[in-house]
This record gives C-alpha cells, sequence and structure tokens, in this order.
C-alpha cells in the first residue's frame, strides 16, 4: 500500500469514527429527551428531539443544506 493509499484510508476511518460519534450524541440527545418528557418537560423533550434529527439528516444527507 503505497503513501497515498494509507492516507486515504486513514481519513476514511477518522471520519467512520467521527460519524458513529455523532450518532452516538444523535442517539443520547433522544434518551435526554425521553427523560425531560417523562419529568414534563415537553419543550426541552421537543428541542432534543429536533437537534437528534438535525444531526442524524446532515448526517445521511451531506449535501442537503441544514434548516434554519
Amino acid at each position: 500500500m503505497n503513501s497515498e493509499a494509507r492516507k486515504r484510508a486513514a481519513e476514511a476511518g477518522r471520519a467512520a469514527e467521527a460519524n458513529a460519534e455523532a450518532r452516538q450524541l444523535a442517539d443520547a440527545w433522544d434518551r435526554e429527551a425521553y427523560d425531560e418528557e417523562a419529568r414534563g418537560n415537553g419543550f426541552a423533550a421537543v428541542i432534543l428531539h429536533a437537534h437528534a434529527r438535525e444531526l442524524r439528516a446532515a448526517l445521511d444527507h451531506p449535501d442537503q443544506p441544514l434548516s434554519a
């Protein structure tokens, strides 16, 4: 494997790791939203779910603009 191939492989690995971490963050936001909803704080739950949904959309469709 030449140096360019090694660089591409390393970059792909880092990108996959960052993507997995971002998905874990979205999952954590959803869990926190469920906790907030259980405590009667529906507003916080809506915001947290929206953030998780936006993050997943950005990961799944990076070419699409984010909503404002």
